[in-house]
């Protein structure tokens, strides 16, 4: 009897479906090609049998250290759901051999919380929407103080570059 309800349950735990994000990062060679790496990315997770939820683009971002002689990527992520939790290594052994995709990474999304929101669209929620409400336009002080601030970030990037790509004597 507790051999039954054990292979049902185990029979139930199969059936689970998981959802998963798979974050990658694309080289700024191939940045014209991002809709299409996506598409090869969301048929490959189909033919495993999963399904893609949703596709998020993060957007250009500089390496921490240069990877594969570039310091900058293009990162995106994918949320998708499967059934069957052997796809993940298939998934991982295709993307390793797709030429495209610079690094990769897939996480069960109910280890990592709430999914990656990009910069943009952060700043767009938190602008209020309800019908009647006034936001302030930027001044002509605000928008210098940002450009400064955006200018003075270039600077220190091509600083940090330069620094980085001199080489101890």
């Amino acid at each position: 009897m507790i051999l039954r309800f054990g292979q049902a349950f185990i029979r139930k735990l199969a059936s689970y479906i998981m959802e998963y994000e798979l974050l990658f990062i694309i080289s700024l060679d191939n940045e014209e090609k991002i809709e299409e790496i996506k598409h090869e990315i969301e048929k490959t997770i189909a033919d495993l049998g999963g399904k893609v939820l949703s596709f998020t683009d993060i957007g250009k971002r500089k390496f921490a250290y240069p990877i594969k002689h570039q310091t900058h990527g293009f990162y995106s992520y994918a949320r998708f759901k499967t059934d069957d939790n052997s796809v993940i290594a298939e998934l991982n052994r295709r993307i390793s051999l797709n030429g495209k995709v610079m690094r990769h990474l897939i996480v069960r999304a109910s280890e990592i919380g709430k999914p990656v929101v990009s910069p943009e669209a952060e700043r767009l929620a938190e602008q209020p929407t309800a019908p009647g409400t006034k936001t302030e336009p930027p001044t002509k002080e605000k928008k210098e103080i940002a450009e400064k601030a955006k200018a003075s970030m270039d600077e220190l990037d091509k600083k940090l570059d330069e620094l980085l790509e001199e080489s101890p004597k």
